[in-house]
């Protein structure tokens, strides 16, 4: 019964100063949204404040683990100023279960992150273009990704499926036409046996397609005899791709939640399409969200130094500092390097996180506490 008082209490100072610290960086970055809003002189103030709206969850994304160091952080702080934190550890209540309360309070917040991450932000991102017109060219925050915007510099999305390449211009989603296709289908041995030219491909039903003003090249992989064009005004095919995997294809991946988000970047894999900006997208929801735990752990390895007179308020907030500006320059470097694919996806998701984990392990095994 005691140690379950003492579990409130530390509970209970921990969100205490996870929603200070929330509050206070979030009026921060409010400020500093809506300041560099209004000083652009080609949007509304309308604008602006919607533009606000929708950025609110990327705002609680980039506060929430940063609050879960401040939270374990100063919760102990206030602990050791009180001499609670040393009445608590002589009562009984191990560093073990202290840590142990920390990650129950931090895995609150991560399901959050995620849910946030993976479902709300995505959800307030696809309403950008029904309350904010063109709202790509007024605000960098709210441009669309996905294949569809990386291939419009280059000309057409190209795709491999089963034993074909096809390539379109442009895909119109309410009349499920594709323009200007081309599709080169192989053999056994990978090499081309006929090609189809169409100025669009409508779909039928299910993965039955109609090529119109359709240009056939049949016996391209013949040695022997000639490759034949035979122009047919509308030529049925057969696909493996229905209506709503060109839909995926074209769609802009910051709309996707979670697990469509996923099905997206499998989809793309299996069709030999460089996936890893879209990888560590994905990989970053999971990551941020494991962060909130481990750096509120990395906070708590202040109490293997309950004595007071070795924590000060100045050298706390100096260390918040210090380790939110690691975590925000490095963590958005890292993913930047990941998105380039100049380093593994993981490896850009995931190194930080694993980095403070060593620490964590580290701090474990030189204080040897943990009872």
């Amino acid at each position: 019964m005691e140690k379950d008082l003492l579990k409130k209490l530390i509970l209970k100072e921990w969100y205490r100063f996870f929603l200070s610290s929330v509050i206070v960086l979030f009026l921060l970055l409010t400020v500093a949204n809506l300041i560099s809003g209004f000083l652009r002189g080609n949007v509304t103030p309308v604008e602006v404040l919607l533009n606000y709206l929708i950025e609110i969850p990327g705002f609680l994304l980039k506060i929430f683990p940063v609050s879960c160091l401040t939270a374990s952080l100063f919760s102990i702080n206030k602990l050791k100023n009180r001499n609670e934190l040393t009445a608590i550890f002589a009562s009984g209540f191990s560093a073990k279960k202290y840590f142990i309360t920390l990650v129950q309070a931090s895995a609150v917040i991560a399901i959050i992150q995620l849910f946030i991450g993976g479902f709300v932000q995505p959800m307030t991102r696809s309403y950008r273009d029904t309350l904010i017109e063109n709202s790509d060219n007024k605000f960098r925050n709210l441009k669309a990704k996905g294949l569809r915007t990386s291939t419009i510099g280059t000309g057409k999305i190209w795709f491999k499926s089963g034993n074909y390449f096809f390539s379109f211009s442009s895909f119109d989603k309410k009349k499920g036409i594709l323009n200007n296709v081309t599709l080169y289908f192989f053999n056994d041995s990978f090499k081309l046996e006929k090609k189809i030219k169409a100025s669009r491909l409508v779909h039928d039903s299910e993965t039955t397609w109609t090529a119109e003003e359709a240009s056939v090249f049949n016996n391209a992989d013949s040695a022997k005899v000639f490759p034949t064009k035979k122009t047919i005004p509308q030529l049925s095919v057969e696909l493996k791709e229905d209506l709503n995997d060109f839909k995926k294809i074209e769609s802009d991946i910051t709309t996707l939640g979670l697990f469509n988000l996923y099905l997206y970047i499998s989809r793309l894999s299996e069709s030999g399409i460089n996936t890893n900006e879209y990888l560590v997208m994905f990989l970053d929801k999971i990551s941020s969200s494991l962060i909130c735990i481990i750096l509120s752990l990395v906070a708590a390895t202040a109490i293997f130094s309950p004595n007071r007179r070795t924590s000060s308020f100045g050298k706390n907030l100096g260390l918040v500092f210090l380790l939110t500006l690691i975590y925000w320059l490095t963590y958005d470097y890292s993913l930047e390097l990941g998105r380039s694919s100049k380093i593994n996806p993981y490896v850009a998701a995931f190194s930080l996180p694993f980095i403070f984990t060593l620490y964590l392990a580290y701090q474990y095994k030189i204080n040897q506490k943990l009872k």
